[in-house]
């Protein structure tokens, strides 16, 4: 079964063409793999699966209906452009983003506590977000957005800025994740972390000529 189907999505910005006819289709239960040079347009595709803007042309199925404002709720989106509130205590602003996403205080409170001793931040529960490294800030985002436990989660570009022993544990986690029964798209321009991680893949370039390559297809990739 396919979680999310776009059909023909395009979107202009005056003169710039940022996507031009684009289809994908995402299996269910599955890492898939949105890879392209940036300013190719993916983050503009990501942007219209959030709803956060609209396209000019074409629609969009999530589980076989077409995405309406209350799906929002399915998806866990993690932008590349992080986004936290400086001046909030850590553990209060995660609560509040949880809460956000339907969740009761009680139930974020002890997923909240779960991640925050798995990523080994639990001592910065009461410090605030600006006080936090760049690295640790991206933990932080990383755990408020899959909390939910979203049918959905959409990364764009999430190794951004990590350390390879970071790098590492997300992609523990991504896969985890899946293992679960998340679906998962994987946006990035790194040919290796797709690679690695996906299980189908597409490319996308200038707005235009997206390709698919399957699992079994992945070892011709750098041939």
């Amino acid at each position: 079964m396919d979680i999310l189907n776009a059909v023909n999505i395009s979107k202009q910005f005056a003169a710039h063409k940022a996507l031009s006819s684009v289809s994908i289709t995402v299996p269910e239960n599955s890492i898939f793999g949105l890879l392209g040079p940036n300013g190719a347009g993916k983050t503009t595709f990501i942007r219209i699966i959030n709803q956060i803007i609209a396209p000019d042309e074409g629609e969009i199925f999530l589980e076989g209906k077409k995405l309406v404002a209350s799906d929002i709720e399915k998806i866990g989106y993690l932008p590349e452009e992080r986004g936290l509130y400086k001046k909030m205590h850590v553990g209060e602003m995660a609560l509040y983003l949880a809460q956000l996403k339907g969740m009761s205080r009680h139930d974020a409170l002890m997923k909240l506590k779960f991640w925050f001793r798995k990523f080994d931040i639990e001592a910065w529960w009461n410090r605030k977000v600006e006080e936090l490294s760049k690295g640790m800030q991206q933990k932080v985002q990383f755990l408020v957005t899959v909390i939910h436990e979203p049918r959905l989660l959409i990364f764009d570009e999430p190794f951004s800025g990590f350390d390879p022993i970071n790098v590492n544990l997300l992609k523990e986690e991504i896969i985890e994740l899946r293992r679960k029964g998340s679906t998962i798209i994987f946006s990035t321009h790194n040919m290796a972390s797709v690679e690695e991680l996906c299980d189908t893949i597409s490319l996308i370039n200038n707005s235009v000529g997206i390709i698919f390559i399957s699992l079994i297809d992945k070892a011709n990739l750098g041939s």
